[in-house]
Order: C-alpha cells, then structure tokens, then sequence
C-alpha cells in the first residue's frame, strides 16, 4: 500500500496532492535542477531532484519508468510495479512531434497507472503547456527545459518564448528582471547571462504551476486552460483532440458540481464534458409533464432564470394558464433548459460573452440539442410557442422546418422578448390556445422541481418514489425559498436542494425510500461504522456511474448512511489511499 502520495483534490484529471520526498510537498509540483559547475540555479523551495535518490525516503520500491514501445527495454505499463507511488513518462521531448503523440502518451500512461500514483512528464514544461499537462493528469513537472532555453539566450514568457536580443526591454517582474535592465543582461557573460535567463525561465515556470495550483482549488482550471493554449497552435490543437478523442477518459473524472461558474468564453467551451453529460441527461434522464402547450423562452443573465427581470415578465405574462404550459429554455452552450432543473450544475452556474450573434458550431450544437428534445418529448405536447427573436427564432425556425412541425411565434422581426407588444402578444395567444385559466399552485412547481431534480440525479422513477404514489395519502411539506427547498414528511427531513452545488441531497430516510434505485449509486464498505469520512482502503466496491461530488449511499454489515463522493467510482476502488465518500448521515445497522 503506497504511503508516499494522496490526492487531496481533484478538477477533472487534474490533482492537488501530497507527494513524499525529503518533506511533504504539494502537486502540481515542479522539481528544480541543480548544477555546481555551470549554472548556479535557485535552489527548490519545495524540492529538487536529489530529494527522489534518497535512501531514507525511498525505503520501499516506489518509482517507476514507462518506456516507449520503440525503446529495446520496453514493459508493458501493466507489467509494471503498480504499487509504486511515482511514474516517470521517459523520452518525452518526442511527444512534441505532434499533438497526437502529445495527447496519446500522456493519457495511456494515465489510464494504465493507478489513480493515486503521480506521473512526472520531465524536461519538456514551459509556461505555455504546463497547465494543459496538469489537465491532462501530469502532476510534476521540471525546469531542466527552462534551464536548457535560458543557456540558449531564449527567454521565457507566459505566451511564449523570445530571442534575448530581440528584446528592447524586459516584460517581467521578476526578481531578475527587475535587479537590471535589458541592456545590462545584454553585457553580462555568457555564464552571467546564462544564469539569469534560467533563474528567469523558471520563476516564470514556477508562478505557473502556482497558478494552476490556485485553479484547480478554484474549480476553473478548464477556463484557464482554454485561455492559455490560445498562444500556440500545437496546444490549441492538444485540446480539441482531447475534447474529440479522450471524451471517455475525461467524463470518468469530471465532477457533476462545482460551486463556482463555468465560463462558456470559447468554441472549445461547447465541447465541454459539462455540457455534453448535461444535453444527454435531459434527453434520458428527464421526463416533462404532459401539458397543452410547450412555451419556448430564451436565456438570461441572471441564473436561475426565475429571478431575472426577463423571466418575470415572461411568467407574468402566462400566470394564468401555466398549469398547461410547459417551459423551456433555450441557451447556449447547455442547448435546453427545462424550467424545472434550471437550479441544477451546470444550468445555474454558467455565463457566456453576450453579443447577439451566434457562431455557425453554436448555432449547429444548440439545434442539434433543440431538434433531439423535441424528436423524444413532443408525445407530452399539442402545441409549441416560440417567445423568441434573433438567432434564438432562427435556430427554432430551422429545427421545425427539420422536424416537420409548426411554431407559433409571439415576437415580429427585431422585436425584443420584453417588450410591451411582444409580452402582450404572448399573453394573447397563450389564452386563445388554453382557453379556461388553470394556475399552477407553488406547491406543485416545488414538488415538479424536486421530482426532475431526482430523476436527473439518480434515474428515472426515483422522484416519484421520493414523493410518494399520488393519492397515497402522504402528507409532504416543502418549505424553504426557492431555490433552497427543503422536501419533509411526518416531521423527518427526506432531501434538501442544495444551491450552492446545484445538487438535491438525501437524508438517510430520503435514501431508505429509492434505494432500489440508488445501486449504481452505492459504495460498499467494511464492517465498520464511519465517522466523518469513509477512505478509500474501507471501500469494498463502488457504482462505476459515481464521479466526484455525485450523492451517493454507502453500506455496510454494520452502517448504512448517505454521503457526497470524493472520487469516481472506479477511483474509490483502485485507490489505496485518500478520502472516498464524504459522510453527511450514517445509522448503525
């Protein structure tokens, strides 16, 4: 069982862990080298390279090479000791080739190694590609291609790098480049020069594994990275090959919930694992209710789109009829919105530039999500009215011209959605086509909210157990102001929604009443009762379906409780260290 390494964190792929050297230091790490005779290089604060050949620390075999399959000593990787801690990605300056060979090495040697082992990718880190390696799963990296660049006379920036004698003056702060100016760097020796270029190279190299660090905490290291490969095709290229390719291998280790915004600011955005996992489960994992008609509004700023302006004019305008309405948004990146899971992750935290127009690649990805729910859900409606002007109209013109259905519009060309005439338009023929009024009572929209929540997270069937059969006589209660409802029966609390992550919890009772439905859901423990936390050595099997932040029940021969995962599934099972289930409730069986 390793002791030399635990993840702490994780963002997608990427970790913050503790790795064991000389002391305990922290991943991403960049380890620094040393050399007495040619460069006299700050000394790590953290490591260095001697730290992995010490014999104090390395008193079990915990390290490992993985060769490419051209060298004459190649293993396969499976072959390899897999109790190790640390695995070191050999010859990796020939991944630089191509962007292919970049993205294949890295993730096969992530997918053969055990979670919870580090991968060092050494003497290829820039500032340019060391977010993307940490990803991707890299979590050490080093500065011997930072020294390497500065014995060159290259000097290293964020977005690149730049011939020393190209530069007029120095565009960093810098403990070195503020000590002189570039003219004085200019007329040191070579050795001098040299040396300050590397002592530059890597505190530029070290701010950003810095930074990387702070973003993984964050939650956002994906915005960050979008942003960063901006500055280099072969980067740029790395993503949308991941994004294309590696589909499977990031969905395993993207969390369900942050508690932070995703920012939706580029193409890459759109092919982002939260959206795809969320167009997908609206489409499997959500039932609407069977209503006359099927309103189709577009987004807000605001997040839920209930408490923006926008959206209170539009459910003003409708107040009367909307017990035979169903609505749904449409939006970019996430396609549609029912009204009922506009609280949920991502539907709440998202935010994208607002310019009014629409790329073709968004145009298509929102249509394409758009023509789908309408293909699978239109049983549930007689008629759709469209609410909607600019792109939003174009888009559901072309999806019904596609699927050979008719819209109703109540906005004329260049008319806003809020705007007096539109609104009293929409009033007017939401009338003609309802007839009688039919309110919808508060009650209901939380009961409908909660039961959509439920399914979306656990599967269809699980928010009507939640609830109770109609007519069964249950007296439940839903109190609490929206979004933060909170769902009880017979004075017990049975599931809470959670805002901050978007997410709806259970207690145990709540979990007792769809646990037949939770099995994909279920993390198997020892014989012990947990406290606080269930690690991943008591965990005995756990539902391929869980990633990070996912609700999940746990059991055991002597506990049963409910708890918010901390790894993947899969993660809790390979794993031989670090914290599996976060434990909110538990009862001694």
């Amino acid at each position: 069982m390793t002791k030399f390494y635990e993840v702490k964190r994780r963002d997608g792929a990427a970790r913050i862990g503790k790795l064991q050297l000389n002391e305990v230091v922290k991943t991403p790490l960049m380890l620094r080298v040393e050399s007495e005779e040619e460069l006299e290089v700050i000394t790590a604060e953290d490591s260095n390279f001697n730290d992995l050949s010490s014999e104090e620390t390395w008193d079990v075999p915990r390290g490992a090479v993985l060769l490419p399959e051209v060298h004459p000593l190649f293993t396969k990787v499976k072959e390899a000791p897999m109790f190790a801690d640390f695995f070191v990605l050999s010859f990796a300056s020939a991944m630089l080739n191509s962007p292919r060979d970049f993205t294949r090495r890295i993730i096969d040697a992530r997918n053969a190694i055990p979670p919870d082992a580090a991968l060092w990718v050494p003497a290829i880190a820039t500032a340019e590609n060391a977010a993307l390696m940490f990803y991707m799963g890299v979590d050490v990296i080093d500065d011997t291609n930072a020294v390497v660049k500065g014995c060159q006379g290259i000097y290293l920036m964020e977005e690149g790098e730049v011939r020393l004698n190209e530069l007029d003056e120095l565009p960093c702060n810098c403990r070195v480049c503020t000590s002189l100016s570039i003219d004085e760097l200019k007329q040191k020796n070579n050795k001098e020069r040299a040396s300050l270029l590397a002592k530059h190279n890597t505190l530029v190299l070290d701010k950003e594994v810095k930074k990387a660090r702070a973003c993984i905490r964050a939650g956002n290291l994906r915005e960050y990275v979008e942003m960063r490969v901006r500055s280099s095709p072969f980067l740029t290229a790395v993503l949308r090959i991941l994004d294309l390719e590696e589909e499977e291998y990031f969905e395993r280790r993207t969390p369900v919930a942050r508690n932070c915004s995703m920012m939706a600011n580029t193409m890459e955005s759109l092919k982002r694992i939260e959206v795809k996992r969320f167009a997908s489960r609206v489409l499997e994992l959500y039932e609407p209710p069977t209503r006359k008609i099927l309103l189709i509004l577009p987004c807000s700023a605001r997040k839920p789109y209930s408490t923006s302006p926008s959206h209170t004019r539009f459910i003003d305008a409708i107040a009367g009829y909307r017990g035979q309405i169903h609505e749904l948004i449409l939006t970019s990146p996430l396609g549609v919105v029912p009204r009922e899971l506009e609280a949920v992750y991502p539907a709440a935290f998202y935010d994208i530039p607002v310019t009014g127009y629409w790329d073709a690649e968004e145009r298509e990805w929102v249509s394409s999500c758009l023509r789908a729910y309408i293909e699978r859900k239109m049983k549930n409606y007689d008629v759709v009215v469209a609410h909607l002007s600019g792109a939003y109209s174009e888009i559901c013109a072309s999806v019904a011209e596609d699927s050979g259905i008719e819209i109703a519009y109540t906005c004329e060309a260049n008319e806003g959605t809020t705007s007096k005439e539109a609104l009293n338009r929409l009033k007017e023929r939401i009338a003609g086509l309802c007839g009688d009024k039919q309110r919808l009572s508060g009650f209901e929209m939380k009961m409908s909210m909660i039961k959509a929540m439920a399914d979306f997270q656990f599967g269809l069937g699980a928010g009507r157990q939640l609830l109770g059969k109609e007519g069964g006589g249950e007296r439940l209660k839903i109190n609490g102001k929206f979004p933060s409802y909170k769902l009880s029966s017979k004075g017990d609390v049975l599931a809470r929604i959670v805002p901050a992550y978007g997410l709806l919890t259970l207690t145990v009772k709540g979990a007792r009443r769809i646990e037949n439905l939770l099995s994909s859901y279920r993390v198997e423990i020892g014989d012990f009762v947990p406290r606080g936390s269930i690690l991943a050595p008591g965990v005995v099997n756990a539902g391929e379906q869980i990633r990070v932040n996912d609700e999940v029940v746990f059991c055991g021969e002597k506990a049963f409780g409910v708890g918010r995962a901390k790894m993947s599934g899969w993660e809790m099972v390979e794993s031989r260290k670090g914290m599996a289930v976060q434990v909110r409730e538990v009862e001694g069986l």
